[in-house]
């Protein structure tokens, strides 16, 4: 079992590497041409939105016995005028070297760039509901202005948390959720309990 997650870690280490190699190189193609942010999220909207409704389509575009040239076709007929030429040549050049597979790892990477280069700091809000955009780019405000720099708010809806919010700067954790509040009462009442029965048994001995 050790040896399988050892593999899985090399496997998804590999990817990451790729990933930010294409990413780069996509980065600079589109910021040569001044078009980096609809580039990055027609590349966004492609693995977040698409694929996942598409299996059947990714699988083709990933698939190691499609040739090139049919993916191309593919990726011409499904595209050709609905994406940034600049980024459905990229498609092209990675499907090429076999590199369709990684077009997550490229698109987490191409936005760290971004973010990079434009001195964006990456915020990640997970909440129960998804947020409106008043309400988004109120909280996006509030955190540029705490964290003094430009955010790039990424967020996702994960109904566990209850209700509030929980924000994630870099390796900070900010946990404002309803189900941490409970957690936290949980366990305030139950170290009360655990002292109580304690100084109770202590009593008891005593006597």
């Amino acid at each position: 079992m050790a040896e399988n997650g050892q593999n899985d870690a090399s496997f998804d280490s590999g990817r990451q590497h790729l990933g930010a190699v294409y990413a780069k190189a996509l980065i600079g193609a589109a910021e040569k041409l001044g078009q980096t942010e609809t580039v990055l999220s027609e590349l966004e909207s492609l693995v977040t939105d698409v694929l996942p409704k598409l299996p059947q389509f990714d699988a083709a575009l990933c698939s190691p016995r499609i040739a090139h040239e049919e993916k191309v076709r593919i990726l011409d007929q499904a595209f050709a005028d609905k994406m940034s030429p600049v980024l459905l040549n990229f498609l092209k050049v990675a499907s090429q070297h076999g590199r369709l597979d990684c077009l997550r790892a490229i698109a987490v990477a191409a936005r760290k760039l971004f973010n990079e280069l434009r001195n964006r700091l990456e915020v990640k809000l997970s909440s129960a509901q998804p947020l409106s955009n008043p309400l988004r780019e109120l909280i996006s405000g509030r955190l540029a202005n705490l964290l003094g720099r430009e955010v790039d708010l990424q967020t996702q809806v994960d109904p566990e948390l209850l209700g509030g919010i929980v924000v994630r700067v870099g390796d900070t954790v900010y946990d404002g959720s309803l189900a941490n509040k409970l957690n936290r009462m949980r366990s305030v009442a139950l170290e009360r309990t655990t002292r109580t029965m304690r100084e109770s048994l202590g009593r008891f001995a005593q006597t």
